[in-house]
């Protein structure tokens, strides 16, 4: 509803009764669906918990009440009607059917006196909406809470009603409990308690009959809240002390249990080792008998070892030879190679020259066709105007003969629209024949070619820039990098990259693990020529930190939030568990390739695990050449596992596969940084400031000239652009309007020839007329054969640009194939200077084999020496053995491979000894692995326990401190909103001032309130503040600003006066607007989806009481539209204005 809806609810009347006579008045009109509640307005914010209707039956005064509020439309609601109509029973409904007690709505102590009387049982039912904001997402569009009220108990019903498009409602109880009902009004930020929003009629009239300071001051708190918050933080505190104290005493209990388990396990170490030690001496006193086996054997495997390693040398040099020869045999192919491609290239130039001298010849017989069909255009105007000069002749010999006929008027008239006729004719085909049009359209399409061709321009100069841009920002950064590597060779890593690792450092202790970074410190390149690649893949991965656990990296963030990095410059900080090992059996390509990480040496494990999560380098292939690439990723069968390769410019190649598509992006021409070189990279700054300098000025010249003078010349070219639109609209214009008055004169020489002939009727005259009918008849069909050539000629016409570009673009082929042979040269002489390379390089191998081939003869006949000896100690061995049994553990012959050399085993038997002597005298054997296992689980659980508690009691009581710090805030900004907006409210009258002092110390709060008309009054006299007593009237001064005041010196007879600081000066409607306007204010500072007050005009005036009226209706619909309003009022409300969001009730008096 837009307007105004004045509405009168049935009363006492049966359920059936009401249906019917709803039935009576929807007959009279016309049917309507039903609106959905929840169905917001646009422009107004849907808020949930909004009351949509209220079902009474027996409650107070009411035997069946229902009002049903269209909350969808209106969010103020004035329910108005005489004493006794049932008001306040209906807001004392809303308060009991959202679950208030009796004994706060001043109609009765308990719930059962609420019961109608002569009845037994009481039932209301509150519909609240549950769309827009702070919606339940778990229920439907309404809640509807129902509270039956018998004389013992009380019981709710929660429903959940969904809304049919046709307004059918479906409903599900959901819950029967009060404590679910409480969750809802808790969840909607409904106070059911709270004051200011239930303002009931009792409570406006006590309110302005003991308006005192202390009371006042006492609804403040109750409304805002702020001694129950102030209450709970001291409750709160206690509580968290009462914890702390019974946690620290589990502690302490821990920490003694602890030394328990660290005794026993003590006495566990204590048993293991003497065990150990008695099983080691046993295992050394068995090997001792074959160490001469093994030592020999050991001198053997090392002769072996040598002979290996002089073979695998001897191998590689013969794979270097191999791979030197076959690198020889592909640069000699790429010679042969590169002068086959030189060859086809001469092909290709002369088949270029060919497709030119084609090009040429087709543009040649185009033009030459144009130039034909022009000459035939020409003949078929000379032959149409032929024709037409017969037409005239015929027509002056007719004209003569109807004028010797009579009919004299009719022949003038003839013969001058037959000069009309053939002055349009002639203009017709002058502008026909001209070519006009095609010139016309001719040169707008090449403006159209020359803006393009501008802008394209234009986009070249502006890509120049950027790129220009590009590289002064990759030299700055370079100047800035280098600038603080000198100073730190970390700060290659990131700005401010030596101050955080000082730091961690410094505050290693607060570490669990210290972190791993940046991770670029621990990564080197086996070969220098991968970096632009490496750098293009691991890129920002390289400034990053590790740490092991959240906890460390919240320390590590914090260092970085101390050391005032941006955040931009702020590392990342990759948490993941240190196992100290590496992947093992990763999925790389073949050996063949060279891979990413092939290419890199990662000196920590944990590194080398972050690093193949992040970059999958495993995965990624490195290539040389960027056709080399090309070539093997595009392929059908590109390597198995591969993700993506890299060239040495930094170029990108995907392969193509069953999911993937075979791409190549080239690089951007960037240069590599020299972040994972191992020595330092020098950087000529005065080079690369010369450098910026000059791009710099370059950007400049191309801003100043070539942009600026291409948007000229772009303008100028929009220009002639729309002049020549102009110019073919006004041709095109022109030329119909001839075609209408040629055709138009045409039929009006017919029809006055016809009117001729049929009054003269002469054989001379039909002769005539017969020739001129058939000459015209013949123009068209010239006609036709005109347009038809011209036709073929505008088809020859565009056909010529082609051919004109065809010819054009053959042209530069030929250029560019010749500049091909030139580097095709250039890279066959470079070719030649590495073959004369591997030749010096395989002089060089051959030697270095002659000399592996004697170091191993020599080998071979020391190792046969050995042998010998060898077999005379094992037949001592065999001898020794009977005289020292076997250990259990051990084998025949003994693993000597980690048993230490002779000399060493001697000394450790006769430490081992001793050793096993002293540690058997001090060792309890009654302790078990079982027990001690035990014992520490459970303590294991305990400290666990503990740490949880003293981390969430420390998290508690931080944020118990924050509150309490910011409470004096809280209050002070609630004290200040509520002011401003009291002092707003009273501004609408225009003749009061005043406002609201508080003091927190006395628990006062004064509304110092006065007219205009009193301070003209008092303008003259001194005052002195005093504070309005409480009920006991100490008379104790406030602390209002008076109390700052400089003393003036006044004569010793003045009189002093008192300023009134209470409301007795003004009248009982000013009081109420007042009053009114004090719980306007408190709705500021609180939040629920519906306000309530009863009576709240009870003692005012007309003039104030539409004053106050009209204010909550604008604040209602302007300011709070996300909110419910309803005023219950016994006052007339017919002077109310009609805005939209207003819905007004008329109650009808149920009581005497």
């Amino acid at each position: 509803m837009g307007k105004r809806d004045t509405f009168s609810p049935d009363e006492n009347l049966a359920p059936t009764d009401i249906m019917r006579r709803m039935a009576e008045v929807c007959s009279t009109s016309t049917p309507a669906k039903r609106a959905r509640i929840t169905s917001p307005v646009p422009g107004r914010i849907a808020v949930a918990g909004r009351v949509a209707s209220v079902k009474l039956q027996n409650f107070m005064c009411h035997a069946n009440l229902q009002i049903d509020f269209k909350t969808q439309e209106n969010n103020c609601f004035y329910i108005g009607g005489p004493n006794g109509s049932g008001k306040s029973a209906l807001f004392a409904a809303i308060n009991l059917g959202l679950g208030g007690r009796g004994s706060d709505n001043d109609r009765g102590s308990t719930v059962k006196s609420y019961i109608k009387d002569g009845t037994t049982q009481a039932k209301i039912c509150i519909t609240l909406t549950n769309g827009g904001l702070n919606a339940h997402p778990d229920y439907d569009d309404l809640i509807s809470i129902e509270r039956t009220i018998n004389q013992s108990s009380s019981t709710y019903v929660m429903k959940s009603i969904k809304l049919s498009h046709s307004g059918h409602q479906t409903e599900k109880i959901i819950s029967k409990k009060k404590s679910d009902i409480d969750r809802i009004i808790s969840r909607f930020n409904i106070h059911l308690t709270n004051p200011a929003f239930w303002m009931s009629q009792d409570r406006s009239r006590s309110f302005l009959a003991n308006f005192k300071p202390s009371n006042v001051y006492k609804l403040y708190l109750e409304s805002t809240n702020l001694e129950n918050i102030l209450l709970s933080y001291v409750e709160f505190a206690n509580t968290i002390k009462d914890t702390r104290n019974q946690v620290e005493m589990k502690i302490a209990e821990v920490s003694l249990e602890n030394k328990k388990l660290k005794r026993m396990q003590e006495q566990r170490e204590l048993q293991a080792k003497v065990e150990a030690d008695r099983e080691l001496l046993s295992s050394y006193n068995w090997k001792i008998l074959f160490v001469s086996v093994r030592d020999y054997d050991a001198q053997i495997m090392l002769n072996q070892k040598h002979q290996e390693v002089q073979k695998k040398l001897n191998e590689q040099c013969k794979l270097e030879y191999l791979e030197n020869r076959n690198e020889r045999a592909v640069v000699e192919k790429k010679i042969q190679q590169v002068c086959d491609d030189i060859e086809l290239a001469q092909e290709d130039v002369e088949e270029a020259k060919s497709r030119l001298d084609e090009a040429s010849k087709e543009l040649t017989g185009i033009e030459d066709k144009i130039k034909s069909l022009e000459s035939e255009s020409r003949r078929m105007v000379k032959a149409v105007n032929t024709v037409k000069m017969s037409i005239d002749s015929h027509q002056q010999q007719l004209t003569a003969a109807l004028a010797k006929q009579g009919n004299s008027h009719l022949t003038e008239k003839l013969k001058a629209v037959e000069s009309d006729y053939l002055r349009v004719s002639k203009e017709t085909e002058q502008m026909e024949v001209s070519g006009e049009f095609n010139r016309l359209k001719q040169k707008l399409d090449d403006i159209k070619d020359d803006i393009r061709s501008k802008e394209n321009q234009k986009n070249e100069a502006c890509s120049r820039i950027s790129r220009l841009r590009r590289k002064i920002d990759e030299n700055k950064e370079m100047i800035r990098s280098a600038r603080a590597t000198k100073q730190n060779t970390i700060n290659k890593f990131g700005r401010g990259m030596a101050e955080i690792v000082a730091q961690i450092d410094k505050e290693r202790s607060n570490f669990q693990k210290m972190p791993k970074g940046p991770v670029g410190k621990f990564v080197t390149l086996t070969d220098p020529k991968w970096a632009l690649a490496v750098e293009e893949c691991i890129g920002m991965l390289a400034s990053s930190f590790l740490c092991a656990s959240q906890q460390d990296a919240a320390v590590l963030r914090n260092i970085f939030r101390r050391l005032k990095l941006h955040p931009s410059d702020q590392p990342e900080i990759i948490v993941c568990r240190f196992t100290g090992k590496c992947y093992p059996n990763l999925r790389e390509p073949e050996s063949e390739f060279q891979s990413f990480y092939r290419a890199l040496e990662i000196s920590d494990p944990d590194v080398n695990n972050v690093i193949i999560d992040r970059t999958n380098c495993e995965k990624v292939l490195l290539f040389e050449e960027n056709e080399v690439a090309m070539s093997i990723m595009g392929s059908d069968n590109p390597p198995r596992y591969v993700k993506r390769a890299y060239t040495l410019d930094g170029s990108q190649a995907y392969p193509n596969g069953e999911r993937s598509q075979y791409r190549f992006y080239r690089s951007k021409g960037g240069r590599a940084t020299g972040v994972f070189c191992g020595a330092k990279v020098n950087v000529d700054e005065a080079t690369l400031i010369k450098e910026i300098k000059e791009h710099e000025a370059e950007i400049a010249s191309i801003e100043t000239s070539d942009v600026r003078r291409h948007d000229s010349e772009l303008r100028e070219l929009q220009k002639d652009v729309k002049n020549t639109h102009q110019a073919i609209d006004d041709y095109e214009r022109k030329l119909s309007s001839l075609r209408r008055e040629d055709i138009r004169m045409s039929r009006l020489i017919e029809d006055l020839r016809a009117e001729l002939a049929q009054a003269n009727n002469e054989d001379q005259i039909d002769t005539l007329t017969d020739t001129i009918e058939e000459f015209k008849k013949k123009i068209p069909e010239f006609e036709k054969q005109r347009q038809d050539i011209e036709s073929e000629m505008e088809e020859w016409t565009i056909k010529l640009k082609p051919a004109f570009a065809k010819k054009k673009e053959a042209q530069k082929n030929l250029s560019d194939m010749q500049n091909e042979i030139g580097d095709f040269n250039s890279k066959t002489a470079k070719l030649n200077r590495e073959l004369s390379d591997f030749d010096d390089k395989g002089e060089i191998i051959k030697a270095r084999i002659d000399k592996l081939k004697a170091e191993a003869t020599r080998l071979f006949h020391e190792e046969a020496k050995m042998k010998t000896e060898k077999d005379e100690a094992q037949e001592t061995i065999r001898v020794k053995k009977e005289d020292y049994p076997k250990p259990p553990n051990e084998q025949d012959p003994p693993d000597l491979s980690n048993f230490p050399p002779t000399e060493q085993a001697w000394k450790v038997i006769a430490d081992l000894k001793k050793k096993i002597d002293r540690a058997a005298q001090g060792c309890d054997m009654s302790i078990t692995y079982d027990s001690v296992k035990s014992f520490k689980e459970t303590l294991r659980r305990r400290r666990y326990t503990c740490r949880v508690l003293e981390e969430t009691i420390d998290k508690l009581d931080e944020i118990h401190e924050n509150r309490v710090k910011s409470y004096p805030l809280l209050r002070q900004y609630t004290e200040m909103k509520v002011c401003d907006k009291f002092q707003e409210l009273l501004e609408v009258r225009g003749h009061f001032i005043g406002g609201l002092e508080f003091n927190h110390e006395k628990q006062t709060l004064n509304v110092n309130v006065q007219s205009c008309k009193e301070k003209d009054a008092m303008a003259d006299k001194t005052y002195v503040e005093e504070d309005e007593e409480d009920e006991a009237g100490d008379g104790t001064p406030s602390g209002s600003d008076s109390e700052n005041d400089e003393p003036r010196k006044k004569k010793a007879k003045q009189k002093k006066a008192k300023k009134p600081r209470d409301l007795k000066g003004l009248s009982g409607g000013e009081r109420s607007f007042v009053t009114a306007a004090l719980v306007m204010s408190l709705w500021e500072v609180m939040e629920q989806p519906f306000r309530m007050m009863d009576e709240f005009d009870v003692f005012m005036d007309m003039m104030n009481r539409k004053l106050v009226m009209d204010l909550l209706v604008e604040m209602a619909t302007k300011k709070f539209p996300h909110n419910q309003f309803i005023f219950f009022t016994p006052q007339g409300i017919k002077e109310l204005k009609k805005v939209d969001g207003l819905q007004v009730f008329e109650m009808n008096k149920v009581r005497d």
